[in-house]
């Protein structure tokens, strides 16, 4: 810009002094002016190439700065991938170490498995030599299982005749006994076993032993049903409440008991098929907190059920 100025006043002063200075004097200043002039027009050539060479610094600059962001970047990867690498490096010394281990273990444990394998080898030969032995009994247990097989058929029939002769003595039963009701005489079934369940107001006096004449005729009724079914055994349980002595008691149901089996033997029922059994107030059907207590615990039990000799004679 000072350049600018500095040719516009010398332009000027050049106008101002041309008519009165010498020829001589006019060329040295066409000639300043020139060199000024060139000199200005090299100013601009350098100030252009400035602004050029400005201009590639900065995009020099900014390639620079990219460079290092560049770098910075690639050294922050090298640190990680360095970091990884030492991470690696503990995890494979401690795979390498685990496997060591698992080759030690294996080695051992192998060891142990070929020393059970022999073992099961010789007790799968000792147990080849049993089975050997064995199929030679399989012949006389073959026969054996059959014998058994016949008994069990025999016993399974066998018990089929004894549940139809307890079906059949049920109904002889309910057949001679239907002039009692329930409150005298009761029958029932209980594992596998009849109970004839009759009240001391059927048979007994009060602390007596004698059968009245109605009790005598259930027992005789009773006894006809008994004789129609000769391969039944009879127990005879006399019962008592807890009034009195228990000695007393005990004697007055082993006396009443013992009576109603010699009626029974008188009306024919066999008598060794009878078994009588006093069990005194020990064996309540109640509590005996009541006069209906008492009265039901006062009884005379006769239990009927079949005869298993044969079945425990086939069973041994």
């Amino acid at each position: 810009m000072r350049i600018k100025n500095l040719l516009i006043a010398c332009a000027c002063l050049t106008i101002a002094v041309s008519s009165c200075v010498s020829t001589q004097k006019y060329n040295d200043m066409t000639t300043a002016r020139d060199h000024y002039k060139a000199q200005s027009e090299s100013n601009k050539a350098v100030e252009a190439e400035n602004e050029e060479l400005e201009r590639k610094l900065r995009v020099a600059e900014n390639q620079l700065r990219k460079v290092n962001e560049i770098l910075a970047q690639e050294k922050l990867e090298k640190d990680k991938i360095a970091e990884a690498k030492l991470l690696l490096e503990g995890r494979y010394d401690e795979t390498a170490n685990e496997n060591a281990k698992l080759l030690t273990e294996y080695s051992s444990t192998r060891s142990v498995m070929e020393e059970q394998l022999a073992n099961v080898e010789d007790e799968l030969y000792l147990r080849d030599r049993q089975l050997k032995g064995m199929e030679d009994q399989v012949g006389v247990q073959t026969y054996d299982l059959k014998s058994r097989e016949e008994r069990v058929a025999e016993l399974e029939r066998m018990l089929a005749e004894k549940d139809a002769q307890m079906a059949n003595m049920r109904l002889s039963l309910n057949n001679a006994l239907r002039g009692f009701d329930d409150s005298q005489l009761r029958v029932s079934e209980k594992d596998g076993n009849i109970y004839v369940t009759m009240s001391h107001q059927l048979l007994f006096a009060k602390g007596s032993s004698s059968v009245d004449a109605n009790g005598q005729k259930a027992i005789k009724q009773l006894s006809q049903a008994l004789a129609a079914n000769p391969d039944i055994d009879v127990i005879v349980e006399g019962h008592t409440d807890n009034t009195g002595a228990v000695d007393y008691n005990l004697k007055l149901s082993i006396d009443r008991a013992a009576e109603v089996a010699r009626l029974l033997a008188i009306n024919g029922v066999m008598p060794y098929r009878i078994t009588a059994a006093g069990k005194g107030m020990h064996h309540p059907i109640v509590p005996n907190t009541t006069t209906e207590g008492k009265a039901k615990n006062r009884r005379t039990e006769v239990i009927l059920s079949p005869n298993l000799d044969k079945l425990y004679e086939m069973s041994k």
